[in-house]
């Protein structure tokens, strides 16, 4: 390969990780000030109105019923913001890591389908910096789109392996190909998938496994002070 080629592919790789980066910091930043701005104004009306409620003297049946829709309205409006920040930066990885937010993630996906859905986990979780954990996070949720891409879906599996040097996420599912859905390119999501784990010197491998299921498998290398965990290789 020309020194020119290598200099452009080497541009583009920049390019789209800074894409990347640049979205996860404005959907954080986006995530926090929903909460801390929208959230404050919302819950500080939900309590004024709940004030109204109780003057006195009394207000009439028909403004009780009208200050308690209008109480309902904010609070579903609160529910839409809270589902909105964890779209955009899911708390439950920054506070509690990142298996409990690929379970939350696997329930969320596939909880109000048919679907039987199976996860296994390595005893010990290992110490991910924050942009790992938010890459390999983002990395399930797009292998996760491309199964929902599928058809026939009758199962999926996820399991994640670890020890001292490797951690691996192994997606599988017995679907097909939908030949009629061109809304989304399965091509162009692996290329994301790929381009994120390769920052952290990993890669991508599709594959089927035994049942003849369709499985991507992501590998990344440990750095040399994550803890132990127990393999399932």
């Amino acid at each position: 390969m020309s020194a020119p080629i290598e200099e452009t592919l080497l541009e583009v790789q920049r390019l789209v990780t800074y894409l990347q980066d640049a979205a996860e910091l404005k959907d954080t930043a986006l995530a926090h000030e929903l909460h801390d701005e929208l959230g404050g104004l919302m819950g500080a009306a939900v309590m004024d109105l709940e004030s109204v409620r109780r003057v006195i003297p009394a207000l009439s049946q028909n403004a009780i019923e009208r200050v308690d829709r209008v109480k309902r309205t904010l609070e579903q409006a609160i529910d839409l913001k809270r589902r909105l920040i964890e779209e955009l930066r899911p708390s439950i990885l920054d506070y509690f890591g990142l298996f409990a937010a690929l379970r939350w993630q696997l329930k969320k996906t596939w909880g109000n389908s048919g679907v039987v859905a199976s996860e296994t986990y390595p005893d010990v979780e290992p110490v991910f910096e924050s942009s790992t954990a938010i890459a390999l996070f983002r990395i399930a949720q797009e292998a996760l789109s491309i199964a929902l891409m599928r058809v026939a879906v009758k199962s999926t599996d996820l399991t994640v392996r670890a020890d001292l040097s490797n951690f691996w996420m192994s997606f599988s599912d017995d679907g097909t190909p939908d030949a009629e859905n061109k809304s989304e390119d399965p091509a162009m999501i692996l290329a994301s998938m790929r381009h994120r784990i390769r920052s952290f010197g990993g890669r991508i491998e599709i594959s089927k496994n035994e049942a003849n299921a369709t499985a991507i498998t992501v590998w990344m290398p440990l750095p040399r002070s994550a803890p132990d965990a127990e393999s399932s290789r």
